[in-house]
């Protein structure tokens, strides 16, 4: 009995002994697991009730134009963040937040799950706050555990709409491009170009964050600064835009829909790019609103189109330049040949009507006063593959090369084209609209820029630009771009010449007088294109002075009507702001064999708090 009861005994330590082995196994792996393997975590969670690290977000760079006026700046504001770690009741801190800054809870919630990667980075809830709503979270800072406020610069574009297609906006980062982005030091929150120059230079104009680590107590509140590390401001960009000229272009397009291009014809520097209408890129700068996007995008004008480069349209008459230098350089015609214009061209049962019959007429007069039977005569003559060689020489229907997103190509046809993809042959007819810009022709205003500066300059087929150059911290160049030459027309400098005449007599005597300027020879070809969607577009595309081309304009009004009538006198007013502004600039920017050199005096970035 005895030796059962001892037995019993020593089984039950037996078992004691293998449960507290077991016990202290599995407190041992878990003192292993939070010591060990989770060690860094717990230890980064302990410490953030102390510290903080904080991003500093670095100033973008500074926009100027040509003559180094500010375009775009930075000011001062406030963010409202989230540090998702901190966030430890959500339930009863977010319907605060979110009542305090007028941010839907969804959208919250929305922004929080995206950041929740990166637990200890603070997620962006609304930013440029005003001190009111900066204010009104301090006297709730016991409800709002996990709630900071992050002074951050924001853009600031100086002059509203102004040149707003191609300075371009800003806008928070999306999933895609983070995921594209995201070794290059790209974060949830960010904000990144969206469009125009500030999308195309975005990796420069964003410069480099900084970081800060803060002490703060138990309710949140920073105590004192430990360790900083200024981040670096973006790199400045100067554009070849002239502000004047861009201003210019923009008032005199006013409450129509449209585009402007001024360009150099022998460097490609673009003077001014318009599109109406536009937007205010400021209501990007901070992150745009629902109400504000939901206005833009349900706008049937399409207002965040840039109609200069990334439309394309008709080119009418302003396409008789590639029918006409390529009838001299096929030799079809001569500068001195001459016909007869009746005011129609029969074509078996169909007749095609001109809008005068003009006599016996010479190359000249007939580029003057954009006679239909003279080109439909010539384009015939050509063949429409052999005129579209000669458009593509010209640089039409092809990406020009713009320092911009978003540029589309048009379109030149073929024979082949109208088989491929409308399933019918080639018609004689297509050929007599192909002569005079119609049918299946589409060109942006930017090609016909570039087309015109090629006729203006002797035969030189420029890519267009838009940026000059960056700048350094200092205030002065690093460097500057160099004119660049695609490709040379199909036209010998003499023939190149028969079509400045005839151009020239445009305004002179032609069709685009009202583009005509006291004191100054004009050139330029006038465009009513046909189109199925409305009125004619109404084009105007020139150069000034005829004798020494400096500038080259194209307008283009969508269902203007007639472009001697509509688009001439708005290629005259930014022919006359230009003219205004070759006063030599006061030592802002100046021409060098290094590029362009800024003077020190201009802001290099920072932040504006004038």
């Amino acid at each position: 009995m005895e030796h059962d009861s001892l037995k019993y005994l020593s089984a039950r330590l037996l078992g004691l002994r293998a449960l507290l082995l077991a016990m202290f196994v599995v407190l041992g792996v878990r003192l292993w697991q939070l010591q060990i393997l989770q060690g860094d975590y717990y230890d980064q969670l302990s410490e953030s009730n102390r510290i903080r690290v904080h991003h500093t977000a670095a100033p973008r760079g500074v926009v100027l134009d040509r003559r180094a006026e500010v375009l775009v700046s930075n000011r001062p504001s406030f963010t409202i963040a989230v540090l998702p770690m901190e966030l430890r009741d959500p339930a009863s801190v977010l319907p605060v937040l979110s009542s305090v800054l007028g941010v839907p809870l969804s959208e919250i919630q929305r922004r929080l799950k995206a950041g929740r990667a990166r637990p200890f980075e603070p997620v962006p809830i609304r930013r440029d706050v005003g001190i009111d709503v900066v204010t009104a979270l301090e006297e709730r800072r016991s409800q709002l555990a996990g709630v900071i406020v992050v002074a951050e610069p924001v853009r600031q574009y100086r002059y509203g709409p102004l040149a707003a297609h191609v300075l371009g906006y800003l806008g928070e980062i999306d999933a895609a491009e983070l995921h594209a982005l995201r070794d290059r030091g790209y974060r949830s929150g960010d904000l990144i170009g969206k469009s125009g120059v500030e999308r195309q230079y975005d990796n420069l104009l964003r410069g480099e964050d900084g970081d800060q680590v803060v002490e703060v107590d138990a309710g949140g509140r920073p105590l004192r600064v430990l360790r900083e590390s200024r981040g670096h401001t973006g790199r400045g960009v100067v554009l070849s835009l002239d502000r004047a000229v861009q201003q210019a272009a923009e008032e005199a397009l006013q409450g129509r829909t449209g585009a402007v291009v001024a360009m150099q014809p022998r460097t490609g520097e673009i003077l001014a790019m318009a599109s109406s209408p536009a937007f205010d890129p400021n209501l990007f700068a901070a992150g745009i609103s629902a109400k504000n996007w939901g206005r833009l995008a349900r706008d049937p004008r399409d207002v965040m189109i840039n109609r200069a480069a990334a439309a394309a349209y008709e080119p009418g008459s302003v396409f008789k330049i590639v029918t006409g230098a390529a009838a001299l350089h096929e030799g079809v015609s001569t500068p001195q040949s001459r016909l007869l214009c009746t005011g129609s061209l029969s074509l078996g049962p169909w007749v095609f009507r001109d809008l005068a019959a003009h006599g016996t007429i010479d190359f000249t007069t007939g580029v003057a006063q954009s006679c239909n039977v003279m080109f439909w005569q010539l384009g015939r003559a050509i063949g429409p593959d052999r005129l579209y060689v000669h458009a593509k020489a010209f640089g039409l229907g092809d990406r020009t090369g713009v320092d911009l997103p978003l540029e589309v190509s048009g379109s030149i046809p073929t024979t082949e084209y109208k088989r491929r993809h409308w399933k019918e042959p080639w018609y004689p007819g297509d050929t007599l609209n192909m002569s005079i810009g119609q049918g299946f022709v589409l060109t942006t205003p930017l090609q016909i820029a570039r087309m015109v500066s090629a006729v203006a300059n002797g035969g030189e087929l420029l890519r267009p630009r838009l940026v000059r150059g960056l700048m350094a911290p200092g205030g002065t160049m690093s460097y500057g771009f160099s004119r660049e030459v695609q490709a040379r027309v199909k036209a010998s400098p003499a023939h190149l010449a028969a079509i400045r005449a005839g151009m020239a007599a445009v305004v002179s005597r032609g069709t685009g007088r009202a583009a005509a300027i006291p004191g100054l020879s004009v050139a330029g070809k006038t465009g009513s294109a046909e189109t199925p969607r409305g009125r004619p577009h109404a084009w105007f595309a020139g150069f000034a002075p005829v004798e020494d081309p400096q500038i080259v304009v194209v307008v283009l009004v969508e269902h203007g009507y007639r472009g001697g009538l509509t688009s001439s006198p708005i290629a005259r007013r930014v022919i006359e702001a230009w003219r205004a502004r070759q006063a030599p600039p006061i030592g802002d920017v100046t021409d060098s064999p290094n590029g362009v050199v800024v003077s020190p005096a201009v802001p290099a970035g920072g932040v504006d708090r004038r």
